[in-house]
């Protein structure tokens, strides 16, 4: 989420200290072990990415699976459990000053990279540099090291690193789970935004194997890892943009596990033949969908009209009848998990008339009879731009634009593939997007609403500016004591539900299928099967035939 784009988007056993050592496992599959329910060393996972990766340098990732891929080949300095607490990743222990400015880091005094070089205290430094380095556009993760004093970050010894801040924030200590550590005698060569998109070495469990861009992502287990080592022995990543021909994919066991569609859950998930084979999970994200306005257009800098556009989404026949019911509808950033949501901000109701009583106070009338809407001779129409592959995507914008025509609005639909999507929505080149965010366990939205946080510097993208939301958004991530901050938050979520940069319109359930043969397979509260740990390194291979 993570504040990572998702097809929007966005983080565990001890990786040090006490923690057995697995057999290493060859790239080969080992030998069978006969008890299923015992973990095994071996074997190949293949999984699905429903996206190609923008690239594989983690400090430019931008999409929730970009993220799924570098977690492998990455060790995050703190991890998650599958309760969202934070533990050992790269850092074996840490220290916090009483003022909450200062965080010294252990590293793990066995850690290496995948060349084999010692993780070192100064490569954290590199690294938090190059975040904060504005000619490195690190989109996603930038902003929650704004406050980084860079003249007071330093490394003490080879496994100690002083990290300070300007000033104490609350969400501070969850954006380490971001800081995915270069090694500096390789990133610190050659063109860090172009000469890493395909290679990567890291200290995580994995190690690169090759990259074919739009096809496959394949790593092998390190035989060298410092770690607990992960059981499966290597995992290749497919890029399948259709969810239609992951579905085929995953019965035939061409790949194991793939995210569904809603209309295909509901119609398969009680098949008893494939639930044989596949395993069908769900559960409710720290994530959500929603539409995105280009308030910097002339057409959408007026709340009012993005208000009347969200009368025109019938959330209500959505979650119905794209989701059978499995989504909530929301009505802002926080979602109903989280201690920030307010309960007193209501849900924008379907309301067609409603809609074009408000454009017609906002000087729209059909005055040509076309059934279109115009002002000064100029149709109420803009473009709205989804995603390549995603059959819901496809079926809200359809049904978005049936609406929007009985209230006077005309949309064109485009249909992108990610990387060209976000090339056009960073750079503001767009009127509406349909998207969704995978977000961090704690709330802080300073990196999507902040007027200071436009890109490249930060998730802005839709260029919102509110004096009140800024001076809330920074009350926020500064105040420590928990119930003031639920206070704040839920002030700012009713303040961004009236001021509508987004039309939010629901947080489904993520649903999933994986095979049989993949055991080990846990869910965390509001992360699911990724992006904690041990989630997918701890899981193991069957002998069941593919």
């Amino acid at each position: 989420m993570n504040r990572w784009i998702a097809l929007p988007a966005i983080v565990f056993l001890l990786l040090g200290g006490g923690c057995r050592q697995r057999e290493q496992p060859s790239t080969s599959t080992a030998v069978l072990a006969q008890d299923d329910s015992q973990p095994r060393a071996g074997g190949t996972l293949y999984r699905r990415l429903q996206s190609d990766v923008s690239s594989l340098n983690p400090i430019l990732t931008l999409s929730r699976y970009d993220r799924m891929v570098v977690q492998y080949l990455f060790t995050p300095l703190i991890q998650f459990d599958e309760n969202l607490k934070p533990i050992e990743g790269l850092a074996s222990a840490w220290d916090i000053s009483p003022d909450g400015r200062r965080y010294t880091f252990h590293l793990n005094p066995r850690a290496t990279f995948s060349d084999g070089q010692p993780v070192r205290a100064s490569d954290v430094v590199f690294t938090l540099g190059k975040i904060v380095d504005p000619s490195a556009e690190a989109v996603q993760i930038a902003s929650g090291f704004e406050q980084i004093d860079m003249t007071q970050t330093k490394a003490i010894d080879d496994k100690t690193v002083v990290v300070s801040f300007r000033e104490a924030l609350a969400s501070q200590f969850t954006q380490f789970n971001n800081l995915l550590v270069l090694p500096e005698h390789v990133y610190a060569k050659g063109d860090f935004r172009k000469d890493f998109n395909d290679t990567a070495v890291g200290s995580g469990p994995y190690k690169l194997v090759r990259r074919v861009p739009s096809s496959e992502i394949v790593m092998q287990v390190r035989d060298d890892y410092w770690g607990t080592t992960p059981y499966i022995a290597a995992v290749v990543f497919k890029v399948i943009l259709s969810d239609a021909t992951a579905w085929n994919a995953v019965k035939r066991g061409d790949i194991d596990e793939t995210s569904v569609p809603s209309d295909v859950w509901m119609r398969e998930q009680n098949d008893t033949s494939l639930k044989k084979k596949l395993d069908f999970l769900r559960y409710y994200g720290l994530a959500y969908n929603y539409i995105a306005w280009n308030s910097r257009k002339p057409l959408l800098a007026d709340k009012r009209m993005r208000r009347a556009l969200a009368m025109c989404l019938d959330i209500r026949s959505i979650i119905g009848g794209l989701y059978g019911g499995s989504a909530r509808a929301i009505n802002g950033h926080f979602t109903p998990d989280q201690w920030a949501y307010n309960q007193g901000v209501p849900i924008i109701e379907y309301d067609i008339d409603g809609a074009k009583k408000a454009l017609t106070s906002l000087g729209w009338f059909d005055r040509d009879g076309d059934g279109i809407l115009d002002r000064n001779g100029k149709p109420l129409r803009f473009e709205f731009i989804i995603m390549s592959g995603s059959a819901q995507a496809q079926s809200v914008a359809q049904l978005y634009q049936a609406s929007l025509k009985q209230a006077g609005v005309a949309i064109d639909i485009a249909v992108l593939d990610f990387t060209s999507a976000f090339q056009r929505i960073l750079a503001g080149n767009y009127d509406a997007s349909y998207l969704s965010w995978d977000l961090e366990p704690d709330p802080d939205p300073y990196p999507l609403f902040h007027s200071s946080q436009t890109p490249p510097r930060g998730q802005n993208f839709v260029f919102y500016a509110s004096k009140d939301a800024d001076r809330l958004i920074e009350q926020g991530r500064r105040e420590l004591d928990p119930s003031k901050r639920t206070v704040i938050y839920q002030e700012l979520h009713a303040l961004l539900a009236d001021d509508q940069p987004y039309a939010w319109v629901t947080q489904p359930s993520e649903k999933w299928v994986v095979n049989r043969r993949v055991k080990g397979v846990k869910m965390a509260k509001g992360l699911g099967l990724f992006l904690w740990h041990p989630a997918e390194t701890g899981w193991w291979l069957s002998n069941a035939p593919r």
